[in-house]
């Protein structure tokens, strides 16, 4: 493992540390985003100009699957308390919602994916997905692991 990735993990564990606290939630979120710009740039080496390229890109594609997750909540997970309130006709039209809510999802990716190639190389859009998630398994590694060492 090279250094900039172990300073990485370090980093990553070390604000992890204090994750628990919930006046902290927006801090580790933006410092967690730090981290991944850090370890995007590392993997899928950009140079200044390529990232000036990918970021806008990339900011923008999470901040529509941020909104498309916060309509799901909205109108799905949030609205109803318990399952077992809910009307049959209440639940296929929940589902349906779902299922419409993760087509558009889905479709974002494509789009979002596609654009990717066409700025950088089919390789380097492979790159990305392994990026992505490694991110993520590191992030749940530390999470699990800090979450373990409490008592």
């Amino acid at each position: 493992m090279n250094k900039c990735t172990t300073s990485l993990l370090l980093l990553l564990s070390f604000l992890l540390t204090g994750s628990s606290v919930i006046g902290q939630h927006q801090e580790n979120s933006e410092q967690i985003k730090t981290l991944k710009i850090a370890f995007f740039t590392e993997k899928l080496e950009l140079t200044p100009e390529e990232a000036s390229v990918f970021w806008p890109i990339y900011n923008a594609h999470e901040n529509a699957k941020e909104a498309l997750r916060a309509e799901q909540r909205k109108e799905i997970r949030d609205r109803f308390e318990t399952l077992e309130s809910l009307s049959e006709t209440e639940a296929k039209n929940a589902l349906a919602r779902y299922l419409e809510l993760e087509e558009k999802e889905e479709e974002l990716d494509k789009a979002y994916y596609k654009r990717i190639s066409n700025e950088f190389s089919a390789v380097r859009t492979l790159k990305l997905f392994q990026a992505e998630q490694e991110f993520r398994r590191r992030l749940l590694q530390e999470y699990r692991k800090r979450k373990g060492s409490k008592p």
